[in-house]
């Protein structure tokens, strides 16, 4: 009997170790591993013992091997809203949104203002020199849903390094 449990459990484990989720770039190539965690328009994936962080506008498509994979849940949800705009907002927000360490600057000096300030700003990508040199999604410059995603990540963004400047001055007050 108990060695009939511990074979079940053996099998069931290596089933497990050896499943694999299939990831497809927009250049063709597949790739497979497992996705550890679908966060902020990026998917983490392991192959080969190594972790890597793919853009979702990069990937053509997944594979999942285990359909009831938490991971797998939340990308339906994804992929079934239309939120590729949405996506390509943050992500254009997250990485090309210039300005972060003069906000640093500004939360160290003015503190909370900064904060409150950065709150009613209105990031767009025609005010980022980076973003309009560097995006690949101009022709959604104009779109609403691009619009809100892209303010609502570079807002949040600036505002948080606004916080970490104002916690450097409180910590430097506090120092001396």
């Amino acid at each position: 009997m108990k060695k009939g449990i511990l074979t079940t459990l053996l099998v069931i484990v290596a089933q497990i170790s050896f499943a694999s989720d299939v990831l497809t770039l927009n250049n063709q190539k597949v790739f497979e591993g497992k996705v550890k965690k679908i966060k902020d328009c990026n998917v983490i994936f392991k192959a080969d013992g190594k972790k890597y962080r793919i853009p979702a506008t990069d990937i053509f498509s997944i594979q999942f091997e285990n359909l009831k994979d938490p991971v797998y849940l939340k990308y339906i949800e994804l992929t079934q809203l239309d939120t590729s705009k949405c996506m390509k907002g943050r992500f254009d927000a997250k990485y090309l949104h210039g300005k972060k360490g003069g906000h640093f600057l500004l939360g160290f000096l003015f503190g909370p203002f900064a904060v409150i300030g950065t709150m009613f700003a209105d990031p767009t990508p025609y005010k980022s020199t980076h973003t309009l040199a560097l995006s690949k999604n101009k022709e959604l410059f104009t779109d609403p849903e691009y619009l809100s995603c892209y303010k609502s990540k570079a807002q949040g963004q600036l505002m948080g390094m606004e916080i970490a400047g104002w916690g450097a001055a409180v910590v430097l007050i506090l120092l001396l």
